[in-house]
């Protein structure tokens, strides 16, 4: 299967994978459920232990192309992928996650039909397993526009009579045009917005994209260069990031993937997130080195810049107390910590980290009150009622 097939096709689809599975089957069947089949999917085994690889070379479809390699990271899985790949345009699927039926017809059709355009995203939701998918680029807008606000920005503000969360972050909004009039009829919609505007400005405060929710031309990936090695996590808030600075973003208003945190039936995922439970800290220590690279020329003449700094290092702070590395995690607490709605809560974590006598009891603490502050969140959002919230504890 690791043979190059007949001629190049239009889109090549780039998958890193490392003992899923419990849950490659899922990403290779929305593939293989695109409405364009004009693809080729380069999936690299990265030295899994499970039979991962073998499931892929199950599926017996000369477009599915499978290489393995001894684990050398997602970044490098990825760059072997890239190094291989064939199309024109290029996208990206993590083996956890998935795509709708139409996600390669509209991206595809988007640049197809704009030429001059080098990249384009869709929107997404996620998959908590509790069957109420959210949309988290939305909430992360707010929540960074609350942020923005809190430090006295008018960054993300809301064009004023709109209530349209991208217009926080995208220029203008327009009807898609007729290259998504058949997704648009599948799904049983008249119409939807195609977003435009230079993203990169607005991800100084975080993620803004997604990787398996973008595809881009090889022209693009020419311009801003393979993936960051030497890092297991947070290398695509770096790679995205690049590419929001050398070109300008489009951002299709249609769900066409699906982050899921669950594998399949809902079960637990045998192989941790890469930005969450034990990778948290690392993850949120590259993406704050990864922020300092993008925007190193611009922090002399923008303050701005310093005091979204410390929006990183309170939550590397964090992410270190709920490791347990205490004593790694209080450096960056005390580089957060001001008077500053969001980043006076450094102060508390501070507190707490002198007063605690372990880091083992730090470590439970501090997980029981981001659980205990989740769960008031969904109940006051009507995202939970009580009597789930009974169901859970009981069960």
């Amino acid at each position: 299967m690791s043979s190059v097939p007949g001629p190049a096709p239009t889109i090549s689809i780039v998958l890193p994978a490392y003992n899923r599975a419990d849950t490659i089957d899922r990403a290779l069947d929305s593939v293989q459920a695109q409405t364009r089949d004009d693809w080729e999917l380069v999936v690299v085994d990265d030295g899994s232990k499970d039979d991962t690889a073998d499931r892929v070379a199950a599926r017996g479809d000369a477009r599915i192309r499978l290489i393995r390699q001894p684990n050398g990271g997602v970044a490098s899985a990825r760059n072997t992928a890239l190094a291989a790949s064939r199309g024109r345009l290029i996208t990206f699927l993590d083996s956890d996650d998935a795509w709708l039926p139409d996600f390669l017809a509209l991206t595809a059709g988007f640049l197809e039909a704009e030429p001059d355009r080098q990249f384009v995203l869709t929107e997404f939701d996620q998959d908590r397993g509790d069957g109420r998918p959210i949309r988290p680029n939305i909430d992360g807008i707010e929540m960074y526009a609350a942020f923005a606000r809190s430090i006295g920005s008018f960054a993300l503000a809301m064009p004023d009579g709109e209530s349209d969360t991208y217009l926080r972050v995208y220029a203008t909004r327009e009807p898609l045009g007729d290259w998504a009039r058949p997704a648009l009829q599948a799904r049983g919609q008249a119409s939807a917005w195609l977003y435009r505007g230079d993203l990169f400005p607005a991800m100084r405060w975080g993620y803004l994209a997604w990787l398996p929710a973008t595809m881009m031309t090889r022209h693009a990936l020419e311009t801003i260069g393979p993936f960051r090695t030497g890092v297991r996590t947070a290398e695509d808030y770096l790679f995205l990031g690049r590419l929001a600075q050398s070109f300008p973003a489009s951002l299709v208003g249609l769900v066409a993937a699906r982050k899921h945190e669950r594998g399949v039936d809902a079960s637990r995922l045998g192989q941790e997130h890469l930005a969450t439970g034990a990778n948290a800290f690392a993850f949120e220590l590259n993406k704050m080195t990864h922020f300092r690279e993008l925007y190193a020329d611009e922090f002399a003449r923008d303050p701005e810049l310093a005091l979204i700094l410390r929006h990183y290092q309170l939550y590397t702070g964090l992410s270190g107390l709920m490791a347990g590395r205490r004593r790694e995690a209080m450096p960056h607490l005390r580089a957060a910590a001001c008077w500053k709605p969001h980043l006076r809560r450094a102060w508390a974590l501070l507190a707490l980290a002198h007063l605690l006598p372990s880091d083992r009891l730090m470590q439970r603490t501090m997980q029981a009150g981001v659980l205990a502050t989740g769960v008031l969140e969904r109940l006051a959002s009507g995202e939970m009622t009580l009597a789930e919230l009974a169901g859970k504890l009981a069960g």
